[in-house]
């Protein structure tokens, strides 16, 4: 069966990092996750280049639309230390004693 050349480049890659085993549709959701990251980059690159009133998308234009949208679409976790002193306020109060009688125990 012949497939596009895209769906092969994401298959090669897929490969390469160990994934052997997926579902045919997971190579459409990434193909259609690459095309809408790559269309949303170049409008807004398209968008930085006009209001530098240049007539061409440059480097400079898609380096910035990237930034943009890792910014705007990819956040990071917490940072370890913000997670511990989170976990450590919540966790000074004790849990609930448990009842003594019977009957299935849910929790609070």
């Amino acid at each position: 069966k012949h497939l596009p050349k895209d769906a092969q480049v994401i298959m090669s890659i897929m490969k390469e990092v160990g994934i052997t085993e997926y579902e045919p549709r997971v190579v459409n959701q990434l193909l259609e996750f690459t095309y809408r990251y790559v269309t949303s980059v170049l409008d807004d690159a398209r968008v930085f280049a006009n209001h530098a009133k240049k007539k061409t998308i440059d480097l400079d234009d898609v380096r910035l639309a990237v930034q943009t949208q890792l910014e705007k679409s990819f956040t990071s976790p917490p940072p370890r230390e913000v997670l511990l002193e989170l976990a450590r306020v919540k966790n000074v109060n004790p849990l609930p004693l448990i009842k003594p009688f019977c009957g299935l125990r849910l929790p609070p």
